[in-house]
């Protein structure tokens, strides 16, 4: 039977005595929101026991509501994430593929906080194992880090930005790859032949990923793509963000199927041309 799940909230090193209580509170708070599952609504975290003082202990365990058993088979796979995430944060990494996007602000304020008026947070997964301490030195590292890639990332997106809108725009794909992470593709518009980067909206992704083959880059399929447009200050489009990409099929038509012997009736063409101007054909 797995055992229940703890995080543990210390004082710095100057003020052991002293806990934030919104703080810790919040801390506790955030720790059991990443370890559920939104699409598991019968399923609750169960406060098993907690230690109030300084350090604060809260334990959790999975709780199926229709049942009243412990329910870690259906939530096991997001302890699972949340474990690999923190271990990555030990290690100097990010958080990588782990977490989804929605629960990825909420473990980042987990170890903002720890920053603050925290001296540490420490998360226990198994008995078994060591417990994952998130210090306030590996906090500050991971937030500096962070904050350093999103004002590089900022600027490199951002600085000839003048506007932004939501609408598509069409063109070429002559490149599949990536956009600082992110999966993109390179599109040559088809309006001003100019090479855009447009990242792929999260939710197409893996549709993408088995859609979109090499074929495409080399055939220059045509393509529609959705999305937040980014214009400079002249008024071009530069970038495409969130974009939803559609193909176009091309139909090739024959020369032959084009032409109509009989349009002009018995007239040349200059004689229907005249006659079209001066309105003899209603």
């Amino acid at each position: 039977m797995a055992s229940p799940i703890k995080i543990t909230v210390k004082g710095t090193e100057e003020h052991r005595e002293i806990l934030n209580i919104q703080d810790a509170m919040r801390q506790v708070l955030d720790f059991f929101d990443l370890l559920s599952v939104s699409n598991e609504k019968h399923v609750v975290w169960n406060l098993t026991n907690a230690a109030t003082n300084s350090p604060f202990t809260v334990e959790g365990e999975p709780i199926d509501l229709r049942t009243g058993a412990s329910a870690f088979r259906l939530v096991e796979h997001n302890i699972a994430a949340v474990e690999m995430g923190f271990e990555r944060i030990l290690a100097g990494q990010d958080f990588g593929e782990c977490l989804p996007r929605e629960k990825l602000e909420t473990a980042r304020r987990i170890i903002k906080r720890t920053t603050n008026n925290l001296g540490s947070t420490l998360f226990q997964f198994r008995h078994e194992k060591q417990p994952i301490e998130i210090s306030r030195n590996i906090a500050e590292r991971y937030m500096a880090e962070i904050e350093e890639k999103e004002i590089s990332l900022h600027s490199y997106l951002f600085s000839t930005t003048s506007r932004k809108e939501y609408g598509s725009v069409e063109g070429r794909i002559v490149e599949l790859g990536s956009d600082y992470d992110e999966p993109a593709v390179q599109l040559q518009e088809q309006k001003s032949g100019r090479i855009l980067s447009c990242r792929v909206d999260p939710q197409q992704r893996d549709e993408l990923a088995h859609a979109l083959k090499a074929g495409d880059v080399w055939d220059r399929r045509r393509v529609r793509i959705r999305g937040v447009l980014n214009y400079d200050d002249r008024g071009r489009i530069i970038r495409v963000f969130n974009g939803h990409i559609s193909h176009i099929d091309e139909k090739r038509v024959a020369e032959e199927t084009l032409k109509d012997p009989t349009f002009t009736e018995n007239f040349t063409t200059r004689e229907y041309l005249d006659r079209l101007r001066e309105g003899d054909f209603g």
